[in-house]
């Protein structure tokens, strides 16, 4: 499977948390928790339509404010989702500057807020000071916070002390795969009209409506999305990345988690400690890397990548890493043969 989704953890496994998804075949970002920014270029930032909060530890809200302001300027709408009280954290935030010159900006954000029982909405608009304007309630049944015609995003809520923290799940509505091969055979001029032609699958429209398509030999044969997929492409499940971060090693998060990644094709998940320093994990409500590795194993994950490594370890920086990937793989070695 051609990757949909590519992930870049900003900040490498020491950092803030924050994770930069860009999908391949649209103008669009997500990121998954908003620490230090400082690393992601004024082009990538741009991208960014939604915003997914774990919780509101500063590491991991830090570089709200940094692209609060890169976004200002535009007619852009961001949509933030977060854990219950983002959206008391983010009025304030707003509220702490003085926006008296804005009148005329265009920028609007959207924040939406996960709960036990209902979710809130609540829309900030640069043009009316960022006053907070409530929404109401928003549809987030089955955990889904976000929904596009190429994705959605489950939210799953751990225990991290006795705060909540948001795991997510990205997950693709429907993996579409072109054949080269075929359309070459077909003769059709590889072009925009793929990323037209996936879209009209996903959303389910007519397969009988036609397509324009341009042909390699010169003009254009208008073809039916049931030909197109019957010669040119196949579909498949769709790829899943899942994130994890801040999680008490409670049984009951294990569980959860496990759930949540299952045949992920990759979880991206904490590994802050190393399972040497269980009790200090428990302590201080995070997971070892062993843990981390174990539930990737369990779940049946593709890839692992693991993160938010406390700074003790940087005498050591493959101490972690070595001991989640040798859970995951199952060998007490991996290093060795």
């Amino acid at each position: 499977m051609r990757s949909v989704f590519y992930p870049k953890l900003i900040n490498g496994p020491f950092g803030d948390p924050a994770l930069y998804v860009r999908h391949a075949h649209h103008r669009e970002a997500l990121l998954f928790d908003c620490g230090d920014l400082h690393r992601l270029s004024p082009g990538c930032r741009s991208r960014i339509s939604a915003v997914f909060i774990s919780h509101a530890h500063i590491d991991h809200l830090i570089g709200f404010d940094s692209l609060l302001r890169g976004f200002l300027y535009s007619d852009h709408t961001l949509y933030l989702y977060g854990p219950p009280g983002i959206i008391s954290r983010i009025t304030h935030r707003l509220a702490g500057y003085t926006w008296n010159l804005f009148d005329d900006l265009a920028f609007t954000l959207v924040v939406r807020e996960w709960g036990e029982r209902s979710c809130q909405e609540v829309r900030f608009e640069a043009a009316r000071a960022f006053a907070p304007e409530p929404l109401g309630e928003f549809d987030c049944s089955g955990g889904i916070l976000h929904r596009s015609p190429h994705y959605r995003v489950r939210a799953l809520p751990l225990a991290h002390g006795d705060i909540t923290s948001l795991a997510f799940s990205l997950e693709e509505s429907l993996h579409i795969a072109i054949h080269k091969d075929a359309l070459e055979r077909e003769g059709f001029l590889p072009g925009p009209w793929l990323t037209r032609f996936k879209d009209l699958l996903r959303q389910g429209v007519d397969r009988q409506t036609r397509l324009e398509v341009p042909l390699a030999k010169g003009g254009v044969l208008h073809v039916s999305l049931a030909q197109l997929h019957h010669t040119v492409a196949h579909t498949e499940r769709g790829m899943k990345v899942v994130y994890v971060t801040d999680a008490s090693p409670s049984e009951a998060n294990i569980r959860a988690i496990t759930a949540l990644a299952a045949q992920a094709h990759l979880l991206v998940i904490e590994a802050v400690f190393a399972h040497a320093d269980l009790e200090r994990a428990i302590k201080r409500n995070h997971l070892t890397a062993r843990l981390a590795g174990e539930i990737a194993r369990e779940a049946e994950v593709g890839k692992l990548r693991v993160f938010h490594h406390s700074p003790r370890y940087l005498h050591d920086e493959k101490l972690l890493l070595n001991e989640a990937m040798a859970a995951f793989s199952n060998v007490k070695n991996p290093g060795k043969t």
